[in-house]
């Protein structure tokens, strides 16, 4: 049986699949997609995507783009697509 939802949005689709965050002892794992934008506030973390590894993303970009539903107007994602 399923129950209904809350009506709550889907959080997790609208954030990017390649997108994640690495701190002081590695990657972050994403359990809590709402949470992001205050771990993203954090110094000590830094925001990167897994189609370019070495690049840091500025915490503007990431708000704008990586966790919105926009997600796939990405540089990087639109030179996944390509590729393919």
């Amino acid at each position: 049986m399923l129950r209904p939802g809350f009506g709550l949005p889907n959080l997790r689709r609208n954030v990017c699949p390649h997108f994640y965050m690495t701190g002081n002892r590695g990657a972050i794992p994403i359990q809590a997609p709402h949470l992001l934008k205050a771990l993203i506030r954090q110094d000590t973390n830094t925001s990167r995507c897994q189609l370019r590894g070495g690049v840091h993303m500025e915490q503007g970009y990431v708000n704008d783009v990586c966790l919105t539903p926009r997600f796939n107007q990405c540089v990087f994602y639109e030179d996944e697509l390509t590729r393919e």
